[in-house]
């Protein structure tokens, strides 16, 4: 199956009406703080929340939601889970989340109930109600931890359908059924992203959505919005811009596309989060329209390594199969020795010992709690093996050469970000009292420099190749906010200071208010305006940002790498521009040091809003949060910032603590099957915190 353009349409246009779900599922942790129908907040001491008096598990913000999602607690066997099951499931299935067996459920009943379940998808074990089941088989044949979860989860679901009250349902044999629903959650469920902070649950959707392909070079993205109240939700449905388009498919497939068509889901799941997918480049008439299922800043080894694990295929879009490979390809992976060669004849190094270091510094931070001892690890790595030219003397006799926009440093910079970052904040409290003050500043300003520096090698990987605006809208958003956060850390500064700067700045393009939906040709003059602007801003602060971080020092400048050669790499600087980068030495912090650090920060937040209205529209969280800091209405020592997000290969195990599902994104940006978070091919973990 696959989707395809009704029409030609142009940039940052909604291919889709809002998509109700099949089913949803809170993640655990969210059971008792939003409502289980449409997934909102509930208020500290709310007056009208309504609980399951039989299991007590789930929680409604009232009593339409409680009605509304009732039938499908009870009749699915979930409130029988909660009750008589959840107690037999082992600890580790448990420390893991129920969410995907609780979602797997509903959708088993929801699919019987409206007859999408036939008896030929499941004994072709290729479909069930629509939606792909494709790799179950080979999945239980290699019996890794997927197959052992999926096991006890279809026993456990098993169980919990039996035990729910006049069901008329025949059970299907050897589990089958609950394992293709199961499985089926697994490979086409999202995670749910209606704000800043951790993914709130899970949603499996319809063909309308499910039957939108993965590309490594995705033109589309999607966001997910809360459903309308008291509506008539028919009103609601616009004109798609897409059509489904296929080979031989089963006659139950179609008939799960007629139905969404001629019913909508809508009476499914009344309240669920809806999901709308946008364009984010212009398609043609008759082109296969793809998003991406993972993060699409990684090698291609990386990105089938990570399509193979979770999905059970090997991508050939045009990306992957290209020969020679692109350029971001070639950028991401070769060797510094390799930048002035012709790109044919590049080879690939092997670095493994590099990723085990960053690997083991990573370990350090999330499983030890030593954000020093993973900064000093990755900075030694860069100081050893990172060079800023092409010169011979730089480059002979050593074993690894990597340079600025290599992959191994572009998950260095994020993790010293987030390390340092939270370094500061840790400081934050004993600086109130005067003490540790200069420890405290210089946290703050290399967690800003690192940040800087992944935004402007991700804004140079987006100029050849625009899908890498949606990870650039999340790094452009975190480096505004650190940069803020530094300016704000400085004695004296007030936040009313701040906000004054901010009003009165005019360092961003004007363009970039102008149109929602801009011609592909201003959408990228205006990024070129915005680039612009932040490499003439940087060369008057850079050098101070990163002193005493000798990595960093190697790097002229985090906006211009002509120093990687001619034969990659056209420069945008002009000769003066040049000069001044030659000649810039380090300063202290002056009041015009902290003018241009303000004046960069306001341009970064006000690039990712631009970008944000342009891949999920102007309502979304991300243009919201750009906003108030625009506007100044919450100082960046109370806003939610992104401390950690990690990667892992397949031969890893997850790290603890936030969420561990791809998506995205802090960086979590609903661009991925299961909200890829935005780094180098993480199964992302990320947590917040407040100060």
């Amino acid at each position: 199956m696959e989707m395809r353009a009704r029409e030609s349409v142009s940039t940052s246009k909604d291919l889709t009406g809002e998509i109700a779900p099949y089913a949803t599922a809170l993640h655990d942790v969210f059971l008792q703080s939003h409502c289980s129908s449409c997934f909102t907040k509930l208020l500290p001491q709310p007056p009208c929340v309504v609980s399951c008096t039989i299991c007590c598990s789930l929680r409604y913000c009232c009593s339409e939601c409680f009605g509304a999602d009732s039938a499908v607690h009870f009749s699915s066997g979930e409130c029988c889970f909660f009750v008589d099951h959840l107690k037999r499931a082992s600890p580790s299935y448990v420390s893991e989340g129920t969410s995907d067996l609780r979602a797997a459920l509903r959708l088993l009943y929801v699919l019987e109930m409206h007859g999408l379940a036939s008896s030929d998808s499941i004994d072709k074990y290729s479909r069930i109600g629509g939606l792909s089941a494709s790799g179950i088989e080979k999945v239980l044949e290699e019996g890794e931890v997927i197959a052992e979860r999926m096991l006890e989860g279809s026993l456990l679901m098993s169980s919990a359908r039996k035990s729910r009250a006049h069901t008329s349902f025949i059970f299907s044999d050897r589990l089958k059924l609950e394992k293709m629903a199961l499985w089926a959650v697994i490979i086409n469920s999202v995670e749910v992203q209606l704000s800043e902070g951790l993914a709130m649950g899970v949603a499996v959707y319809g063909p309308s959505f499910s039957w939108f392909n993965h590309s490594c070079f995705p033109s589309a993205s999607y966001r997910f919005v809360l459903a309308p109240r008291n509506e008539d939700y028919a009103s609601q449905k616009s004109k798609s811009c897409v059509v489904p388009a296929s080979k031989g498919v089963a006659a139950d497939v179609w008939h799960a596309w007629q139905y969404e068509e001629d019913h909508s889901t809508h009476a499914l799941c009344k309240y669920g989060p809806r999901v709308v997918v946008r364009c984010i480049k212009p398609i043609n008439k008759g082109d296969e329209v793809c998003i991406t299922y993972i993060d699409i800043l990684q090698t291609r080894e990386a990105r089938h390594s990570d399509l193979w694990s979770k999905y059970k295929f090997i991508c050939s879009c045009k990306r992957c199969i290209a020969s020679p490979e692109p350029y971001t390809d070639l950028i991401l992976n070769c060797d510094a020795k390799d930048l002035d060669k012709a790109e044919d004849t590049v080879t690939t190094p092997a670095i493994e010992d590099l990723g085990d270091i960053l690997q083991q510094a990573i370990s350090e931070y999330t499983s030890n709690d030593d954000p020093k001892a993973c900064c000093d690890m990755i900075e030694s790595m860069l100081s050893n093996n990172l060079v800023s030219g092409l010169k011979q003397e730089e480059i002979s006799g050593r074993k690894h050469i990597l340079h600025p926009l290599h992959h191994i440093c572009l998950t260095a910079y994020m993790t010293l970000a987030s390390a340092y970052r939270f370094r500061a904040l840790s400081l934050e409290a004993v600086c109130l009292d005067g003490e540790n003050t200069d420890d405290f500043f210089r946290m703050a300003r290399a967690a800003a420099a690192y940040s800087l520096l992944l935004a402007g090698t991700t804004h140079h990987l987006f100029l050849s190749e625009c899908s890498f605006m949606i990870p650039l809208s999340h790094f452009l958003l975190n480096t505004g906010q650190s940069l803020l956060y530094l300016v704000e850390s400085i004695k004296g500064k007030t936040r009313q200071n701040i906000s004054e700067a901010r009003f009165s700045s005019s360092s961003c393009p004007t363009s970039s208010t102008k149109n929602d939906s801009p011609p592909y040709h201003e959408f990228r003059s205006t990024c070129e305006a915005f680039g612009k602007q932040m490499l003439s801003l940087s060369l008057h602060c850079w050098s101070f940002l990163v002193q005493s971080l000798p990595s960093l020092e190697k790097i002229k400048n985090p906006m211009e790498f002509s120093m990687l050669g001619t034969t990659t790499y056209q420069s945008v600087l002009s000769e003066e521009d040049h000069v001044n980068l030659s000649a810039h030495q380090p300063v202290g912090f002056t009041k015009k040091q902290t003018e241009c650090i303000l004046s960069l920060a306001l341009c970064c937040i006000s690039y990712c809003k631009y970008l944000a209205s342009i891949c999920y529209g102007p309502q979304h969280y991300l243009s919201d949060h750009a906003k108030y800091l625009l506007e100044g209405s919450t100082p960046i020592s109370q806003r939610p910032v992104l401390l950690f997000c990690h990667w892992k290969t397949a031969d890893t195990t997850d790290c603890s603590g936030g969420y561990n599902k791809p998506g995205s994104d802090e960086y979590t940006t609903g661009s991925g099957r299961n909200n890829t978070v935005y780094r180098m091919g993480w199964d992302g973990i990320m947590c917040y915190m407040y100060s």
